[in-house]
């Protein structure tokens, strides 16, 4: 009796199936998808890094130092001689902003004088509401000893004296100081005195110290001393 062979057994398959072709298809699909998705994410971040880059760049060139945003470096100003005339090319926005009230144009009362010693213009003017002065006066001297001196003598004058307060100022110019009366809070003034070469500026504000910061008004002040470097350059 012959009995039927037995049915071999398939070998073993390592590895899993194989993959359809349609599985294949399908990876490629997501992970082109993956791509794509990348890309864009990566355009956006340099799109917004850029932008980013940019509008630093521009705020940086609109500030400055000035209170009043614009050209703290008054470039735009023409050299002009050591007559009245001058002042009226005076911007005093920074000032303004300071004693929070508008200079009144009508109030200016410039002037220009000769002497042996050294020639010098003056501006004044007030302020609309509260009628407060804001003046600056130049004198040229001979040579640069001359405003040394005098800035020198401010120390000796006003820094033990209690009714003011006293500081070097080194912001700008050769040599300065800056002080203010304050015996008064109701009605003080501050006063900016620097030298710039044979320059001497002298420069000044009165206002209610109750109401307005004496650094605010310090720091308008400069803006005016700027102004009358470029001014009269020439002469220093």
């Amino acid at each position: 009796m012959t009995y039927p062979s037995q049915p071999g057994y398939p070998s073993p398959q390592y590895g899993g199936p194989p993959q359809s072709p349609q599985n294949q298809n399908n990876l490629w699909l997501v992970g082109g998808a993956i791509v794509v998705v990348l890309v864009i994410i990566m355009t956006v971040i340099l799109l917004v890094v850029q932008r980013t880059a940019s509008s630093d760049s521009t705020d940086g060139g609109d500030g400055g130092d000035g209170g009043n945003g614009g050209d703290t470096d008054h470039s735009n100003l023409q050299p002009a001689e050591l007559t009245a005339e001058a002042c009226e090319q005076l911007d005093f926005t920074a000032i303004e902003e300071a004693l929070g009230e508008n200079i009144d144009p009508s109030s200016a009362s410039n002037s220009s004088s000769s002497t042996d010693s050294y020639d010098s213009v003056a501006c004044y003017s007030y302020t609309e509401t509260s009628y407060n002065s804001v003046s600056g006066t130049v004198y040229d001297y001979e040579t640069a000893d001359d405003p040394q001196t005098y800035i020198e003598w401010d120390a000796e004058s006003y820094s033990t004296d209690s009714n003011y307060e006293f500081a070097e100022y080194t912001e700008y110019g050769d040599a300065g100081t800056v002080y203010t009366n304050i015996s008064d809070p109701s009605y003080q003034t501050t006063y900016l005195h620097v030298a710039l070469g044979s320059l001497e500026v002298s420069l000044s504000a009165s206002y209610d110290g109750n109401e307005v910061d004496s650094a605010a008004v310090a720091e308008g002040l400069g803006d005016l001393l700027k102004q009358f470097d470029v001014l009269f350059a020439e002469y220093k």
